[in-house]
């Protein structure tokens, strides 16, 4: 069949189902009704629907089957988008919900907590045991990370050695953390190093740059600042130190020639090197104040039984020499002959005093039978200073300083005011330097640069001006105006629909009844309009659809006389009706 043949039999078909409609009032007034009240009930349900706002998205099918069912005993509607990993609920009840559902403890997270070790059974192996804890605490640590707003979810993994008492060195710990960040969103370099001291403050022994971070693209975001030879945090430190000079010259110039007539640039060097130092010093005693004695050792010795003999060696054979003056030992009574000799060293740390005496030039008395040694030792302080000192990481090297100022903006102006002015003087140039020089902290030795000049600025662009938003655009307002046209739609529609469909239905059939028919007078005239209020407004075309509506109650009512009157008759008409109808 052709489309032509099945497009003539589709409007044919169409054709037989006008005209059976036209046929029976009845029938049409039936559907019209019947689809008007379709319209109005969709309209109604649409315009009380509520608006859905989503609750959780991203669940795991645990968690979303948990979540669904704590719904369903609240009795609160819900929808179910992306394959059921989002929830949808009535907006007005989000917050509500949300509430709930946190004090229930859901979600729970793709990952088990502590949770874990709660029903452990009885005799576990202290290797299961381990397993959990190690389990646990990586779920614990993925639910902290996922608080994080860029954060979707995160994966934990935790490489932990088995300590042992027989190893002297012991294997650190070691973490990787993959993140599932929502799209559009990244990490700032100070969010990854605070996951990264996250996991290393839950992990006993777990350094901070053994903890991978890994995006859901598979790109690094823990990358060591030191692999590029380029230390982040030094960066930060010498960003802040700059900053803290251009606060100080801002401030103290903006009174004197303006906040926006001022720009400054400072550029520090600084010495981020560790060192070391340490000094031992040995000074003398102070001032004329006796020296404190350390310490002071005598010794004396007496030996009876000596034989007579001398130093061993050469000296000992060589004759006295003879002394550059005479030396007249006093007598002794009731001592020795002999001579006396008394010899003083210093040695040692300090001041060190020694003294031996004995009888006979060679310690032995004459007799060679009695020997006799005394020896006195006295150690002094002095004074002693041992420093060790470190320098502070961070000491600034030099500084550089550029300040530019506005030269339209400050200075005199000639005697009328009425032109720009001509910049500052020399003398206030060299002033202004000063001041930023102490601002800094010049130091010529260091080499610092203090450059300070004066240059016409460019006109900055007029700044808009921020308006209030209009009435109109009220997030309240708008949410009234959308509810009153939903019914203001609703109403418009039903109005359409008695207008253009129920009631011609109705008409045609006949539901209002016989329009009374006009009186008459006695003489069998009509009776004269007493007013306007009266008079036929429709004219011609009422009195025709009043005529026409009275011959179709006659023939229906003509039609049920003869029913009555012959049945078998009207039977078989009416078969003879469905015969011809097929």
């Amino acid at each position: 069949m052709s489309s032509a043949e099945a497009q003539a039999s589709t409007n044919g078909g169409l054709a037989d189902i006008m005209a059976r409609l036209r046929a029976s009032p009845r029938l049409a007034l039936i559907l019209g009704v019947a689809a008007a009240v379709a319209v109005l009930v969709a309209l109604l349900l649409w315009t009380r629907s509520p608006d859905y706002a989503v609750l959780y998205s991203g669940l795991a099918n645990r968690d979303g089957g948990q979540i669904v069912a704590r719904l369903d005993q609240m009795q609160v509607p819900y929808k179910l988008t992306g394959g059921g990993s989002t929830i949808m609920v009535p907006r007005s009840q989000v917050d509500r919900i949300r509430l709930k559902m946190a004090s229930d403890g859901l979600p729970k997270g793709s990952g088990a907590g502590f949770e874990l070790m709660d029903n452990e059974p009885f005799g576990i192996s202290e290797f299961a045991e381990k397993v959990n804890y190690q389990r646990a605490l990586a779920g614990e640590l993925e639910r902290s990370i996922e608080t994080i707003n860029e954060v979707s979810s995160a994966r934990v993994q935790l490489a932990m050695p088995k300590s042992s008492v027989f190893v002297r060195e012991q294997k650190k710990p070691k973490a990787s953390v993959v993140l599932d960040l929502y799209s559009g969103r990244a990490l700032a370099k100070g969010q990854v190093n605070a996951i990264q001291n996250l996991v290393a403050s839950a992990v006993p022994g777990l350094p901070v740059d053994a903890v991978t971070v890994v995006d859901g693209r598979g790109h690094l975001l823990s990358k060591s600042d030191n692999a590029d030879g380029v230390d982040g945090t030094r960066l930060a430190y010498t960003s802040r130190v700059e900053k803290t000079y251009q606060q100080r010259i801002q401030n103290l110039l903006a009174p004197i020639v303006g906040a926006d007539n001022v720009r400054t640039q400072v550029v520090a060097d600084l010495d981020f090197a560790k060192r070391e130092h340490t000094s031992e010093n040995y000074g003398p005693n102070n001032g004329n104040k006796p020296a404190a004695i350390r310490s002071r050792e005598t010794s004396q010795k007496v030996d009876k039984n000596a034989k007579q003999g001398g130093v061993p060696g050469a000296l000992s054979n060589q004759p006295t020499p003879n002394p550059p003056s005479p030396i007249n030992n006093p007598k002794k009574s009731g001592g020795r002959k002999g001579a006396g000799n008394r010899t003083n060293a210093n040695s040692g740390n300090g001041n060190n005093s020694s003294s031996l005496q004995s009888n006979g030039a060679l310690g032995l008395d004459n007799s060679g039978r009695i020997s006799t040694a005394k020896s006195d030792t006295t150690n002094y302080e002095l004074n002693h200073t041992i420093a060790h000192v470190t320098d502070p990481i961070g000491q600034v090297q030099r500084v550089s300083v550029a300040v530019v100022i506005n030269q339209n903006a400050v200075g005199s102006t000639a005697g009328s005011g009425k032109k720009p002015p001509k910049g500052l003087s020399k003398q206030q140039m060299d002033q202004i330097r000063s001041l930023v020089r102490g601002a800094v902290g010049y130091s010529a030795n260091r080499g610092d640069s203090v450059e300070v000049l004066q240059m016409p600025f460019s006109a900055a662009p007029a700044k808009p001006v921020a308006t209030a938003p209009a009435w109109w655009q009220n997030p309240t307002l708008q949410a009234m105006a959308i509810k009153a046209l939903k019914y203001l739609v609703l109403a418009i529609v039903a109005w359409l629909l008695w207008r253009r469909l129920v009631r011609p239905l109705a008409e045609r059939s006949g539901l209002f009844g016989e329009v009374a028919a006009p009186r008459r007078g006695n003489a069998g005239a009509p009776a004269a309009a007493t007013g306007e209020s009266e008079a036929d407004d429709d004219g011609a075309e009422q009195a025709l659809r009043t005529q026409r509506r009275r011959r179709h109650h006659d023939a229906i009512r003509n039609a049920q006389e003869a029913a009555r009157e012959d049945p078998r008759m009207v039977a078989m008409i009416v078969k003879d009706w469905m015969k011809e109808d097929g």
